[in-house]
């Protein structure tokens, strides 16, 4: 299938989409090879913006994971597919902002101030976003079948709401209930571990 450019990708989108196919908009529709190839396409920008934001540190691949995570995750709720570029940028800035509020959490909660906060390794961060995400990985086969075959598709898959409904044989708000109670249980086991 000839997909576009991906000229949406640019801060400002050369030309709309015309004679080929918009690859985000096969993208949100759940097309397989369209999610592939935009995630190609948005791995190495994401990355890039990362870089700036963290520096050399190892923290910006896992600020460009945790990024592409939730792009592909809710892909679904981009309105407009010539702003996708703008929209991750956006998404990378955000995962960035969590992580160092999280961090300044953590390290308040263990009793250092603000000064030592902020001269901890960002390596350290790194490495607490990759337990966190295998710690998640790992939890996720102990939720009940439903809750683990729900957050597999929309998380995992990458399936939309309607998607996943439709796979189910559910309304989409038995989905939203679902995955909603499967991010909580989650979170209760990963609260629970530590």
């Amino acid at each position: 299938m000839a997909y576009c450019g991906a000229n949406c990708l640019q801060p400002v989108p050369s030309a709309p989409c015309a004679e080929q196919q918009c690859l985000v908009e096969h993208a949100q529709r759940g097309d397989r090879e369209a999610r592939e190839r935009l995630f190609s396409l948005l791995a190495p920008a994401v990355m890039r913006q990362a870089r700036r934001l963290c520096g050399a540190d190892g923290m910006a691949q896992d600020i460009a994971q945790a990024a592409l995570v939730l792009a592909l995750e809710h892909l679904s709720d981009l309105r407009r597919p010539d702003r996708l570029g703008a929209w991750v940028r956006r998404i990378v800035i955000n995962a960035y902002r969590m992580e160092q509020r999280s961090r300044a959490a953590r390290d308040q909660k263990e009793g250092q101030g603000p000064e030592e906060a902020t001269a901890s390794s960002c390596g350290e961060q790194a490495l607490d976003a990759k337990r966190e995400l295998r710690r998640i990985l790992r939890a996720a086969p102990l939720l009940p079948p439903l809750l683990a075959e729900t957050f597999r598709l929309r998380v995992v898959d990458g399936l939309t709401t309607r998607q996943a409904a439709a796979l189910l044989q559910v309304s989409p708000e038995v989905i939203r209930a679902r995955l909603s109670r499967a991010r909580r249980r989650l979170r209760a086991m990963e609260d629970g571990g530590r």
